[in-house]
């Protein structure tokens, strides 16, 4: 290996899982196929035509909800979050603030979704980080958002 260069760094399903509070089904990454702390993650999700989410949307032409797509790009900010600072105690949660999402083709079955998220800013609690899906390498969403981490005793009396 030459100087500069250097291996990927996957993570696979079972893994990334310990980065992420969501369960089944909430869980949208399939694999992280790359990541450097405090710069990048890339992740890959499968889209297949019997996810629940595409039973009825739509139809009579199945596409991935691009509220499913931010939704993964939310998770893949988190991951990176908190490996570029530390994992989350288990007292605390993170909260995603603005975020900015465009969208510029479908994602369909069958469809093999990149997502890329890079640091744009890390300072304090405060993670400011940008991204992009693309599909056969095409931009097909393009995204931006904060998160912060908060611990749950400053959230108030739980409703629950």
């Amino acid at each position: 290996m030459s100087e500069g260069t250097r291996q990927p760094r996957p993570l696979g399903f079972t893994a990334l899982r310990q980065w992420l509070r969501h369960r089944h089904p909430m869980i949208l990454l399939d694999r992280i196929v790359d990541h450097e702390p405090g710069k990048f993650l890339e992740a890959v999700i499968s889209i297949s035509g019997n996810l629940d989410c595409i039973a009825g949307h739509f139809p009579e032409r199945a596409i991935y909800p691009g509220s499913n797509l931010i939704q993964a790009f939310a998770q893949a900010g988190i991951i990176l979050y908190q490996m570029s600072t530390s994992m989350l105690a288990e007292d605390e949660l993170t909260l995603i603030g603005s975020v900015e999402s465009r969208f510029l083709k479908v994602v369909v079955p069958g469809d093999q979704v990149l997502l890329r998220v890079d640091v744009s800013r890390l300072a304090g609690g405060l993670f400011v980080y940008s991204g992009r899906a693309t599909v056969d390498k095409r931009r097909v969403a393009a995204f931006r958002a904060s998160l912060v981490r908060t611990k749950v005793s400053e959230l108030g009396s739980p409703l629950w």
